[in-house]
């Protein structure tokens, strides 16, 4: 009879080039407009899913309360020059406005209501623009306030017929919007003292990718259609009175948004009858020819088919005689180090590769071979692993890229003085820690021999990583058992050129045989940016490498390695663009 279901690794996204422009407007300078809430909080959310290279795998460029020209010209750069292979997401949040002529605007920082052709971005230049651009997949999304779009004096129903102003003759494209023509787009109720609320749609969609929750056919990616689906449902079940609603123009297959976090649900297939006759016969010898039978399937592509076996070999195992126990946990050890694309791994869709084309082969490599460890772990859980399987991990040394300390799975901390707050670690060369925050805000200190060698002070909400290069044992403490602390062995390889989100903390470690490139994309706000380059080996952090400071006027600088075999950058407070530089 079938075993219990378990959870595995969503499938790898498609090897393609994934870009994203969140375009994002709060402030106006007109004052007939209302001043946003939402659209920095959503801007910075979604970013950061569509960016984390686990879930959505973008390179995300973003505009916040930009000019007209500002925004234009954002999207001309963003959609020039893409292959017919990219994928390409635009997303706004902002006022939308309609003329007399029944023409759709979108309002940005020098919008003036009275003047739209000159001061606003018309959705059929926008238009013109996705028509113009070469990548056959593309996805709009309008988190935009349309209930006030109408001018004085305008005819008709109070309807945009929004749908229409998208209609055009490209392939592929998917538009979503947050509500009706006719309806408000409602931003979250502000709480004195906490931080400023998004959107109720574009925060439906963030929780929805960043929990796995919107993969609602549970395949292990987050399409459009479930994204939207989750997001239209999660709406409605608030109490604002609006209605998403979604348009497909040419669109053929599913348009991949990201990868669940949540993994996929696995269930275990059903055992043929001619070997479960097998493996409750009265003789040893014909149960052993059952398990012989039975452990073909440890090889299958089929994860439901490993899984079966995997849990009725361990019930063999723990149960039966001990030469019938004995051939089950030969088959067993024999298959704890598993193939990354059978037992471990779910297929990807026709066409899917074994990577993400926003990082670096190793860096996705690292980041498999962590999942692929977490699910050995549980399955070290069952008896027969704790038999036999901890000499064959050893000595096949696995654990590249460990959960060193996290508070669920125990990691490499020592659970004799550790609690779900605090925990030690030995390392033997450098390696990075990601705090991931909480909604309660995280922070961290991290210390060796009495002496604290990092300490994040400010609390942390989302994700950041720090580099180490000393070695030796350390110890640690979060603020909050909800704060997950995640050690990756190595300083992380790069690969050039490569997108670094802001607000991330230092980047991985990336190797360049000159000089290099950097050019900020993402300003958070700020009119300069200082840029640290440093060496991952460097215990004594003497000096950086080399350090420079960018402004709006001059957003690229030439930073030099100096010969050293890797750097990254330090703690980044915007995002950067990093590449060779040109001779």
């Amino acid at each position: 009879m079938p075993g219990s279901p378990d959870t595995r690794p969503a499938p790898d996204l498609p090897t393609e080039r994934r870009l994203a422009l969140v375009i994002a407007t709060e402030t106006y300078e007109d004052l007939s407009l209302r001043q946003l809430r939402a659209p920095g909080r959503d801007a910075d959310d979604l970013r950061d899913v569509l960016g984390d290279s686990d879930i959505g795998g973008f390179e995300v460029t973003t505009v916040k309360d930009g000019t007209a020209q500002a925004v234009r010209v954002a999207v001309g750069d963003f959609l020039a020059d893409r292959s017919l292979d990219d994928l390409v997401l635009v997303y706004l949040s902002c006022h939308g406005l309609m003329d007399l002529r029944r023409r759709l605007y979108f309002a940005a920082r020098d919008t003036t209501k009275t003047r739209l052709a000159a001061t606003g971005v018309e959705s059929q230049w926008l238009l013109t623009q996705l028509e113009d651009c070469r990548a056959r997949r593309q996805v709009l999304v309008l988190d935009c306030c349309f209930s006030g779009a109408f001018a004085a004096g305008t005819k008709g129903d109070d309807e945009l017929g929004l749908g229409q102003h998208f209609l055009g003759q490209g392939r592929g494209r998917v538009v979503l919007t947050a509500s009706r023509g006719s309806e408000y787009s409602f931003e979250g109720e502000p709480v004195p003292g906490q931080e400023v609320p998004g959107s109720v749609f574009t925060q439906a969609l963030v929780e929805g990718l960043r929990s796995g929750s919107a993969d609602l056919d549970r395949d292990g990616f987050v399409s459009v259609d479930d994204a939207y689906g989750f997001a239209f449902d999660r709406v409605r079940a608030s109490d604002a009175m609006q209605t998403p609603q979604r348009w497909l123009y040419g669109a053929e297959g599913a348009i991949l948004l990201a990868r669940s976090p949540a993994g996929v649900t696995v269930e275990p297939a059903e055992v043929p009858a001619g070997i479960t006759s097998s493996l409750d016969s009265s003789y040893p010898s014909v149960r052993i020819g059952g398990v012989d039978a039975l452990a073909q399937w440890l090889d299958d592509d089929d994860p439901a088919r490993v899984l079966a076996a995997q849990q009725t070999l361990a019930g063999v195992a723990e149960h039966d005689r001990p030469e019938v126990a004995a051939r089950a946990r030969e088959h067993l050890d024999a298959h704890v180090v598993v193939d990354e694309e059978a037992a471990y791994a779910v297929r990807s869709p026709t066409g899917a590769g074994s990577g993400s084309a926003s990082l670096g082969g190793t860096e996705r490599r690292a980041a498999d071979t962590q999942r692929r460890e977490d699910g050995i772990r549980r399955w070290l859980g069952t008896p027969v692993a704790r038999l036999a399987a901890v000499g064959v991990l050893v000595a096949a040394g696995i654990a590249t890229a460990a959960v060193l300390w996290d508070r669920d799975s125990g990691g490499s901390d020592d659970s004799s003085s550790s609690s779900p707050t605090s925990g030690s670690y030995t390392a033997e060369g450098p390696w990075r820690f990601e705090l991931h925050g909480s909604g309660d805000g995280c922070t961290f200190t991290l210390e060796q021999g009495g002496t604290n060698l990092r300490e994040v002070s400010d609390p942390i909400y989302s994700t950041r990583s720090f580099q180490v290069a000393q070695t030796g044992t350390f110890r640690w403490t979060a603020s909050d058992s909800a704060c997950r602390v995640v050690g990756r062995a190595g300083s992380g390889e790069a690969t050039l050129p490569a997108t670094f989100p802001p607000y991330r903390g230092d980047t991985d470690a990336f190797r360049a045989t000159g000089p290099i490139t950097v050019t900020v994309q993402d300003w958070e706000g700020n009119t300069e940016c200082e840029l640290t380059l440093r060496d991952p080996t460097d215990a004594n952090a003497s000096s950086p490498v080399d350090i420079r400071t960018v402004t709006t006027e001059q957003p690229s600088t030439v930073l030099d390695p100096g010969g050293r075999e890797a750097v990254y950058l330090e703690d980044l407070t915007c995002g950067v663009r990093v590449e060779v530089k040109a001779q």
